[in-house]
């Protein structure tokens, strides 16, 4: 281990004898070491170091990496593992505490009624400390204040109260409203059995989706609408499409294969360690994980992964004629995935057309399906 203390930057900068000219006014520096016409190594005193530092931030100077030796290095580390230890300390008994406490509230259920009436009355009324609320009492409180309440049902989970509520119905809910059928895709009608209503359309119309295809009503023999249940049962060929676009010429983003890494090890959400590789790249995505390190310890600490993937862009030419198959079957794919609840397939084909560098492939499948439902 090394007894003298110091530090060594590792900086990045054009004007390495304008800045060691300032440097040594002030300061001793050692150790210095040029790499390359933009890196440069150097030392100076462990008790400087700041003052180092803080002037080459002024300066706008880069610094890449800053390593301390020495015996005060080292007792700061041990310094600071303690007072990492004290908040440790700290934080597990803020835990215990806060843990007695209900902290938030979920409200399940509620359509017409207000979550934040529900919240503001729990809050006004009951206390937030675990071994004085009772469940019981929340549920008849709540039943008592609110209307719109038919059950109610509460429990704690962890530090938070959940509370499930089922509204009463009103009369237009329990009875139902009369509502139109609409198409739910683009077809053309083959059959119609109507069993009530008013149809607008006939056999053999051309529809698109939310189309009305029958109406709540009928007419009586004096012309006098009345409401009524719209039901129907109407099958339609469907055209069910797919569409791919091909460029003759296009950028493609890859990774290189080249990556680097970052690690960094947390507590409480705390971060106590760090480990990284330099990134270099100029373009990249990244992929991010994270694990336990907590096996067989009480302490929840956390492995936070995360890992740089360079990218770089290539032009890339593809003639058409080559991959005509391929782009085909995707665009089919693309119309079979539509071709939801179909009875059966009547007829396939593509089209293409040709634009300026573009390819545009579009299939279509018919199915015969029943189309047509309730909305409103």
């Amino acid at each position: 281990m090394k007894t003298k203390n110091e530090t060594k930057f590792h900086i990045k900068t054009l004007n390495q004898e304008k800045l060691f000219n300032v440097i040594i006014k002030d300061f001793n520096i050692t150790n210095v070491e040029r790499l390359n016409e933009k890196e440069v190594c150097f030392s100076c005193s462990f008790s400087q170091h700041k003052k180092v530092e803080k002037l080459l931030k002024e300066k706008d100077i880069e610094i890449l990496k800053i390593k301390h030796s020495g015996v005060l290095s080292n007792a700061t580390k041990v310094w600071t593992s303690f007072g990492l230890i004290f908040a440790v300390i700290v934080v597990l008994i803020f835990f215990v505490v806060q843990s007695q406490f209900i902290l938030q509230y979920q409200i399940l259920g509620t359509d017409k009624l207000d979550k934040g009436e529900v919240v503001t009355y729990i809050n006004s009324n009951f206390k937030r400390q675990k071994s004085k609320l009772k469940t019981r009492d929340v549920e008849v409180a709540l039943l008592k204040e609110f209307d719109e309440i038919s059950f109610v049902s509460c429990m704690i989970k962890g530090q938070t109260l959940v509370v499930n509520i089922k509204e009463k119905l009103l009369p237009d809910e329990k009875y139902g409203e009369f509502k139109p059928i609409v198409s739910t895709k683009n077809a053309k009608i083959t059959k119609i059995d109507l069993i009530s209503g008013t149809l607008k359309v006939k056999v053999g119309d051309v529809v698109k989706e939310g189309d009305v295809l029958v109406e709540p009503y009928t007419l009586d023999s004096s012309g006098e609408l009345m409401k009524t249940a719209a039901k129907a049962v109407i099958y339609a060929d469907v055209y069910n499409e797919g569409s791919v676009d091909h460029y003759d010429h296009f950028v493609e983003v890859y990774r290189t294969g080249r990556t680097c890494e970052e690690s960094v090890v947390t507590l409480f959400g705390l971060e106590i360690y760090r480990f990284e590789t330099e990134n270099i790249f100029e373009r990249y995505e990244t992929e991010n994980s994270e694990s336990d390190l907590s096996k067989n310890n009480f302490l929840p600490f956390k492995l936070k992964k995360t890992k740089y993937f360079e990218l770089k862009e290539r032009v890339v030419d593809s003639n058409f004629e080559d991959v005509k198959e391929e782009y085909v079957e995707k665009a089919r794919e693309k119309a079979l995935e539509k071709c939801s609840n179909c009875d059966k397939i009547i007829e396939e084909y593509y089209t293409l057309r040709h634009l300026s560098g573009v390819t545009i492939v579009n299939y279509c499948i018919i199915t015969q399906e029943e189309i047509g439902e309730h909305v409103g």
